[in-house]
């Protein structure tokens, strides 16, 4: 199965276990090509921390009269029913999922075309998938990537058209998602994938279990 031929939604929080969720954005990839970003305001679980906020630029005003993530169920699991889910560094999307619902509705295991599990994983991780593909790199950090590999022109037109103005930054959610889909779409101009960009071997290298990625890597096999 080529991954293009089916949605991966890369999505970005930002916030962390204490406040929660402050802001989340999705770049919906369809047939190698960003087709729309979506992201929204969260209300906080506790007061936003001075640190945090001098981060992502979010206050406790911004937010305070926004809608908790968890209003937003129906959404995600839409989400995760019709692709598999992204993001760059994706342990940390999962992990704040789970603290708000520990596994969604059950859904398509894209890695086992066929079955069905009640989980928001596997994911497809551009860190990890960076990390495998180009140890060479000095950091796997999203910004640096971006950098490194020249796709700041290509995010900064998308963020252009998807993300709000004053969110036109790293550390903004929907920025971010874009971000992590161009990294995504970069690995299309390499050659030498050209045959190994399956979504299978995409959520295989996505791992950073070893024993998750064989696993996955054995079922592509037969």
């Amino acid at each position: 199965m080529n991954w293009k031929d089916i949605p991966i939604h890369i999505i970005d929080f930002e916030g962390n276990g204490r406040t929660g969720v402050v802001e989340f954005g999705v770049a919906i990839l369809e047939g190698g090509e960003v087709v729309s970003g979506l992201t929204s305001y969260c209300r906080a679980q506790g007061s936003i921390p001075r640190r945090e906020m001098e981060l992502h630029g979010l206050t406790n005003k911004d937010v305070a009269n926004a809608d908790p993530l968890s209003v937003h169920w129906d959404f995600f699991n839409e989400l995760r029913q019709a692709g598999p889910l992204g993001a760059h560094h994706a342990s940390v999307e999962d992990n704040l999922l789970k603290k708000t619902w520990s596994h969604p509705r059950m859904a398509p295991d894209f890695s086992r075309p066929g079955e069905q599990l009640a989980e928001w994983g596997p994911w497809v991780d551009t860190r990890e998938l960076y990390s495998s593909l180009f140890p060479s790199v000095s950091s796997c950090g999203l910004g640096k990537l971006v950098h490194q590999f020249e796709l700041l022109p290509q995010v900064d037109e998308l963020a252009g058209r998807f993300c709000p103005p004053a969110r036109r930054q790293f550390h903004a959610a929907l920025y971010d998602a874009i971000a992590s889909a161009v990294l995504l779409l970069n690995l299309s101009k390499y050659s030498e994938l050209e045959e190994c960009l399956t979504l299978p071997w995409l959520l295989a290298q996505s791992q950073s279990d070893p024993g998750k990625k064989q696993s996955i890597q054995q079922i592509k096999m037969f």
